[in-house]
């Protein structure tokens, strides 16, 4: 008789952890993995233009550049680059313009270092051309900016750009009056030999 009490007590004993285990929640799965994605159509259009503008491929750069443009027309940077672009194509004028527009994009979208970038850009072009006054304009909006964002930019740069215009300047009004003595002087030897020339040349035969 002691075996089956035995079992009934063994059964009793267990019955607890059974139903312990039964009602236990399910272990929760394991996170899944999280997808990796690759570069958007709009960052890969910029590698392209990048890619191509090393190889100075100007064209396919633009192609790609215009390519962001129209993947995000919010973003200032693709007009940056297009900037790049066209000055590396000697043309000042296009340049100028991708600047203003990636001025105009930065401040919408309060993008303070592209906009230090259109500023500098605006003025560096300025400059190049030799258009001293516009420059100096320009170096000054980018001083100005810097000093309101010390955290993106310096205001070492423009001034210092503002003070070799300045000096450059000075320099060009000095040698102004000897730059016209040397070309009246060059105006007057050329005239001479021509001169010169006409009253030692023979005759021609009749």
């Amino acid at each position: 008789m002691l075996r089956p009490i035995t079992l009934i007590l063994g059964l009793a004993w267990l019955s607890p952890a059974a139903a312990l285990a039964q009602n236990a929640p399910a272990p929760a799965p394991a996170p899944a993995a999280a997808p990796t994605r690759g570069p958007s159509p709009f960052d890969q259009s910029l590698r392209r233009g990048a890619e191509a503008f090393a190889r100075r491929d100007f064209d396919a750069a633009m192609t790609a550049f215009r390519d962001a443009v129209q993947r995000d027309p919010r973003s200032p940077v693709p007009w940056l680059r297009m900037a790049a672009v066209s000055r590396a194509r000697n043309d000042a004028a296009t340049a100028m313009g991708n600047y203003r527009e990636a001025l105009r994009l930065a401040i919408e979208a309060s993008a303070d270092a592209d906009r230090a970038r259109a500023l500098i850009g605006i003025a560096d072009t300025d400059e190049a051309q030799g258009l001293w006054r516009e420059a100096i304009g320009a170096w000054g909006a980018v001083a100005e900016f810097a000093d309101a964002h010390a955290s993106v930019t310096s205001g070492a740069l423009p001034r210092a750009r503002i003070e070799a215009i300045r000096q450059r300047e000075s320099l060009d009004r000095e040698y102004t009056p000897v730059r016209e003595r040397i070309a009246e002087r060059l105006r007057v030897n050329a005239a001479g030999a021509a001169n010169a020339a006409g009253t030692t040349t023979a005759p021609a035969p009749r």
